[in-house]
């Protein structure tokens, strides 16, 4: 058993099956659907796995902030600081770039997420909403109503939650609000169909099911780095060392 039920009080208690050291890295950004892991160290964009090891650099656009693999085949590399995405392939070739500052809107982004179907979520600092943008007619499709002080936005396909100081806020493809949440203690790290996953000082709470998680591998002095929750599986970054957990265990 990876995962076994304490008290209603104390949450669950998980157990990794297992775990990953890992060499030099700035940046842990995780598995793709292929299991391909991706990482950055010193602005370089390295992905490994069984089916090959790849890199991209592109130093004149600045660190990277983020990137999201929901598509393995157009991986989306967002530099901030220079308002610009690229889009690669699955060997970490650039097939095209958008500049931000070269569209008519001129949108200061703040996040970028894949939305499918020529999409992106693009969270716009001006105007405090979030956009979908098309890529081909390089327009904007919709814009959502105003949402001040986000400290947080995760992105799928068809939806988003926003964080603010108070509250979680969903939003749907088509850029209304479907759900708040109070939140006022937490950072949300990640959701999927099963689970909203936010830390508090005592470590990760899911919000679906109103349990704590616990891992007794994970001293409490030892700060998680990183955290990626995929459908089937929650993997936790502390140090040098990935551990991959089986959230089907938790499902009865």
């Amino acid at each position: 058993m990876f995962a076994q039920t304490l008290e209603q009080n104390k949450g669950l208690l998980l157990n990794s099956d297992k775990q990953t050291v890992l060499s030099a890295a700035d940046q842990i950004f995780g598995y793709d659907t292929y299991e391909q892991f991706y990482w950055a160290d010193k602005n370089t964009l390295y992905k490994s796995g069984n089916k090959g090891d790849f890199e991209f650099q592109e130093l004149m656009l600045g660190p990277i902030a983020q990137i999201d693999f929901q598509n393995p085949l157009t991986v989306l590399v967002f530099y901030r600081e220079t308002n610009t995405v690229l889009f690669l392939d699955n060997r970490l070739n650039e097939k095209r770039r958008i500049d931000f500052n070269l569209i008519e809107e001129f949108p200061q982004v703040q996040w970028v997420y894949n939305a499918g179907s020529n999409r992106l979520w693009l969270m716009d600092q001006n105007s405090q909403s979030l956009w979908g943008y098309d890529t081909q007619s390089m327009r904007v499709v919709f814009q959502s109503l105003p949402l001040p002080d986000l400290i947080e936005l995760k992105c799928r396909y068809n939806d988003c939650i926003a964080q603010t100081f108070e509250e979680l806020i969903w939003i749907s493809l088509y850029g209304t609000i479907t759900k708040r949440q109070v939140l006022s203690d937490g950072k949300l790290m990640g959701y999927s169909q099963e689970h909203v996953v936010v830390t508090q000082e005592e470590g990760l709470f899911d919000l679906k099911s109103n349990q704590a998680w616990h891992f007794p591998e994970i001293l409490p002095e030892n700060q998680i780095n990183g955290l990626q929750l995929t459908q089937d599986f929650l993997y936790i970054y502390v140090s040098n060392v990935i551990r991959r957990y089986a959230l089907t265990q938790l499902k009865h």
